[in-house]
């Protein structure tokens, strides 16, 4: 019988041929490092897909074996360089054709000088594939870099795990032993940049801040991971559709309307009006989200579609069938959705429902190890940035019965924990009446 990493070694060349054989066969180019290489896989088949992810998997867990059993223990080496290709915009200094020398570069970046920014950016160039070096002394794209430069969704994302989380992460053992009560203004954010309020608060007052974090969560929708969705034209977010048997809301009614808590700019439910012509729709948020929203719905849309701010830590006032939330309580602690959950009481009528769209975490060791990372990374994230955290589906359970006992629980899907995605579901919450 052969070794597990001889096992992991074909099972890299048979899935990374039935790529290629795709690519081929279909005139796409093969995946480059270079500024000129494909931004996308081109692949519409699920078992190519499936192929592609399996490779990777494979490939990771060869490496972790041929380094041996110490090197895990070695923290990631340095985010340095991450940091500071956001913090000083360098991609945008970089000219989309030709170089720049290191030279003229550093005085670009305020005069840091041009020792420091040759290093960092050489690190950057062999652990991130960021930037080249065509010649000596002189800074190009690459493809990463290039898309960076050219991406304000991407410079987001950079901004999130390169500068604000990097800079944070250190201080979760000190928040962690300092404060006990799970308080979003005692999360590591808020003690890495010396800030007595949490990152939501501090977005109020701080509009680059605001800017930069919209931008990293927008990435999520227009960067995700399968390549399934980045071929896919449809409306963004389609996959709604699929965690609810959202016609099982009309019963007897010719007409269904849904609010959208913390809905932002409708943009997670927008295909629901779209594919269900009886439904109407409220997105609400706070004031400054919603602001001008309704010039990105879709005119023929519009009549069904309207706007209301609205703190979801209030009491909520408007009446409808069903309300959601969708990717909302990951970003708050326990006692806080707690607080959300009972805030919608008061409208509910008989048979109303709550519908949570959340990440569900499986159990360890059930997803494929690509998944698990990026889950549990981004569980830690919820940590650094908001004390709050990714839940299981009996932890959401706990919530619900902790908000009111009345709660009913309904319908639970859970996607399949070897998806390409992060494993999200549906929980529908049936108020009963009193």
């Amino acid at each position: 019988m052969s070794s597990r990493i001889t096992q992991l070694a074909q099972s890299v060349l048979a899935n990374t041929t039935k790529l290629d054989q795709h690519q081929q066969n279909n005139n796409h180019p093969s995946p480059s490092f270079d500024a000129t290489g494909p931004r996308d896989f081109g692949i519409t088949d699920a078992d190519v897909e499936k192929s592609r992810l399996d490779a990777i998997e494979s490939a990771t867990e060869l490496i972790d074996l041929l380094q041996g059993p110490v090197a895990p223990l070695r923290p990631f080496y340095n985010g340095a360089s991450l940091q500071a290709i956001s913090r000083w915009s360098i991609a945008s200094k970089v000219p989309r054709d030709g170089d720049i020398s290191y030279t003229e570069l550093a005085k670009q970046c305020g005069g840091i000088s041009e020792l420091d920014v040759r290093r960092i950016l050489r690190y950057a160039m062999v652990y991130h594939r960021l930037f080249c070096e065509p010649r000596k002394g002189f800074v190009a794209h690459s493809l990463a870099s290039l898309q960076l430069s050219e991406e304000p969704h991407l410079a987001g994302l950079l901004w999130l795990m390169g500068d604000s989380s990097y800079a944070s992460y250190p201080h979760i053992v000190p928040a962690l032993e300092n404060f006990k009560d799970q308080e979003p203004h005692h999360a590591p954010w808020s003690l890495a940049f010396h800030s007595s309020k949490s990152m939501y608060d501090a977005m109020q007052d701080q509009p680059i801040l605001a800017s930069n974090f919209a931008n990293a969560m927008a990435s999520f929708a227009s960067f995700p991971d399968s390549t399934i969705h980045q071929a896919s034209h449809a409306l963004p977010g389609m996959e709604i559709l699929h965690y609810y048997p959202w016609s099982n809301l009309s019963g007897s009614q010719s007409a269904i309307h849904i609010v959208d808590i913390g809905g932002s700019t409708g943009d997670k439910t927008l295909p629901l009006v779209e594919a269900l012509p009886n439904l109407s729709l409220t997105v609400q948020d706070l004031p400054q989200t919603i602001v001008g929203a309704e010039q990105s719905i879709p005119e023929h849309l519009r009549p069904r579609v309207n706007f209301m701010a609205y703190d979801f830590f209030t009491p909520q006032t408007r009446i409808a069938d069903a309300y959601i939330l969708k990717h909302c309580l990951h970003n708050w602690p326990d006692h806080y959705c707690v607080r959300i959950l009972r805030n919608q009481i008061p409208v509910l009528r008989p048979g109303a429902r709550i519908i949570i769209i959340d990440h569900i975490l499986p159990e360890p060791g059930t997803m494929g190890l690509l998944v698990e990372k990026k889950i549990r990374a981004l569980d830690m994230l919820m940590l650094t940035n908001h004390n709050a955290r990714e839940r299981e589906l009996e932890d959401f359970k706990t919530l619900i019965k902790q908000a009111d006992s009345r709660f009913q629980i309904g319908h639970i899907h859970q996607s399949q924990p070897s998806s390409a995605d992060f494993p999200t579901g549906a929980i529908e919450v049936i108020w009963p009446g009193n």
